[in-house]
């Protein structure tokens, strides 16, 4: 893989831009953050966890952290924004890297619960996709998601990636291994 300048990269539509996580993006994140609603679901306690511990110090260290995991092709973090207004709204990780004969990776995302039920989700995730194959290299990339966030199944449909099969007893969370439906999606597809 050529060397990819990450802080450079940027994917908008009409109504969402997608870039790595600048220092100047503190207080849209933060407001962002502290805007959500209460704990919609289950899945939904991370980022309201971040609400209370996202500071200035931390945005810096995890900008520090981000542009090193990007340098040493460990995982690309890509913070979302409105376009009319620069309202941070949620973001796309890849990560679980694995090259050489692979070009495989993981992508996770998430959307704050005040942005649900508006197609940000499938947006953020199409950007983030095209980024992972033109400018990452990747051949193939993988969504893991629990039986019963239909919500994610839906984004990765509407973003083009297919079930692919259910990894049994795949990943320890909320105390008990849990299954995991694998939608997949190649830069063939």
């Amino acid at each position: 893989m050529q060397s990819v300048d990450f802080m450079s990269i940027s994917r908008e539509t009409q109504r969402l831009i997608i870039h790595p996580t600048r220092e100047e993006d503190f207080v849209a994140i933060r407001d962002g953050l502290k805007g959500q609603k209460v704990q919609q679901n289950k899945y939904d306690d991370e980022e309201l966890k971040l609400a209370n511990i996202y500071t200035e110090t931390f945005c810096k260290n995890n900008v520090d952290t981000l542009i090193q995991y990007a340098k040493g092709d460990k995982a690309y973090l890509f913070r979302t924004f409105k376009k009319e207004d620069g309202s941070y709204i949620g973001g796309v990780i890849i990560k679980t890297i694995l090259r050489k004969n692979f070009q495989w990776a993981e992508v996770g995302y998430w959307l704050l619960n005040q942005y649900w039920g508006n197609g940000y989700g499938s947006e953020m995730l199409k950007l983030a996709i095209d980024v992972a194959f033109k400018e990452l290299c990747f051949h193939r990339l993988e969504a893991h998601i629990n039986l019963d966030n239909i919500d994610s199944q839906k984004i990765a449909e509407a973003a083009g990636m297919k079930l692919e099969c259910i990894r049994k007893g795949f990943i320890f969370e909320y105390d008990t291994w849990t299954d995991n439906m694998v939608y997949v999606i190649n830069n063939t597809d």
